[in-house]
């Protein structure tokens, strides 16, 4: 009896180490219709930190697109839509995102601050 309950232990320790460690790709609780433009960029960032990098992009796009109203979390959307750019070490393309943050939403000054740290830090890295 005792083999038995070490063996059950032992497969259930296993199956929570495997769960804590495996990778799967963050799901959108609520169905789109229902989400905030906070709720969007929230589930971007669970998936940019699951480095889900190409999927962050597109609900930081879809951010933008469906909130335009909605400054300081789209100004947000832009800039962690850049830094994935960057993640991804597609500097250029980076660069260009980044930028966009200053152009469309110039009273938005965290994202704007950050964004003008991470345009210094690609042109000290690709010139």
């Amino acid at each position: 009896m005792k083999y038995y309950k070490k063996t059950f232990y032992a497969l259930i320790i296993m199956l929570l180490l495997v769960s804590l460690c495996s990778k799967d790709k963050p799901v959108l609780k609520k169905d789109l219709s229902e989400c905030s433009a906070r709720d969007v960029l929230e589930y971007g960032r669970a998936l940019f930190n699951g480095e889900f990098y190409k999927d962050a992009i597109e609900e930081y796009r879809k951010v933008i697109a469906l909130f335009p109203d909605n400054k300081q979390e789209c100004s947000w959307a832009q800039y962690e839509l850049a830094f994935s750019f960057y993640y991804m070490e597609k500097y250029e393309q980076a660069l260009q995102e980044f930028k966009k943050v200053e152009m469309l939403y110039p009273n938005e000054r965290g994202p704007i601050i950050l964004a003008k740290k991470m345009r210094t830090r690609i042109s000290m890295k690709i010139y």
